[in-house]
């Protein structure tokens, strides 16, 4: 079983970033908004040739590209996924004339078929989904955070925090003196009455507040899992 976290957190925090510093001969992306990784250098080192960078648009077809990698790109250590609800947006428009609510239990549905497919990967495997957060509200006042998807027919049945045993969430800290520090929170707390909805197993980090380098985790994780 492929070891699973979520990355989850506003755009421009440093989600996508923090892929930098992994090794591109161990790592394949998934790219489903065929945008541009946010660091120098990046089209050099995950490009179509080098077969560590895919452009996906399917569930279908990014579940054939995970069990294709499990089975056959065995130098494979890190799957991204970025921007993993993208998928599910996309069939939503693509079915839009359909009315009913079984089309939304069905992309529901969809989302979780990924999810159990990077679950079923090698245990050599460390698979991160990429998401964006949105606020969570009551009274206009901001409570909390949650993964932003197509809506409260969706959230209703479906909570793709819960299904993932780790959950780190993107921010940035600054200093007095304004200079900005991106990050990941590991532990689920709470900021100025804000919850932020982060998770990670018992002591696998000691720091609430780590660089947003997907090295360090990979690093920890391998060493929690062995």
């Amino acid at each position: 079983m492929a070891n699973v976290c979520m990355l989850l957190g506003k755009s421009g925090t440093g989600k996508s970033t923090s892929i930098k510093n992994l090794k591109p001969e161990e790592t394949i992306i998934f790219n489903t908004l065929k945008k541009r990784l946010p660091f120098k250098g990046s089209q050099t080192v995950y490009n179509v040739e080098k077969k560590n960078l895919f452009n996906v648009d399917s569930h279908t077809s990014l579940i054939n590209l995970l069990q294709n990698v499990n089975e056959k790109a065995l130098q494979c250590k890190n799957v991204i996924i970025d921007d993993m609800i993208y998928i599910m947006r996309k069939e939503y428009f693509q079915r839009a004339k359909e009315t009913g609510y079984a089309k939304y239990t069905e992309l529901a549905q969809h989302f979780q078929q990924i999810i159990q497919t990077c679950e079923n990967m090698r245990g050599d495997i460390n698979v991160f989904f990429i998401l964006h957060s949105e606020d969570i509200q009551s009274d206009k006042i901001t409570t909390g955070y949650k993964v932003s998807t197509i809506g409260t027919l969706i959230d209703n049945q479906y909570n793709p925090v819960e299904v993932v045993p780790m959950v780190l969430y993107s921010a940035i800290q600054y200093d007095d003196k304004g200079n900005a520090t991106y990050g990941f929170y590991t532990h689920r707390t709470m900021l100025g009455g804000v919850e932020i909805p982060a998770k990670s197993p018992a002591d696998m980090f000691e720091e609430e507040f780590i660089p947003n380098d997907l090295s360090i985790v990979v690093q920890k994780m391998n060493e929690y899992y062995g």
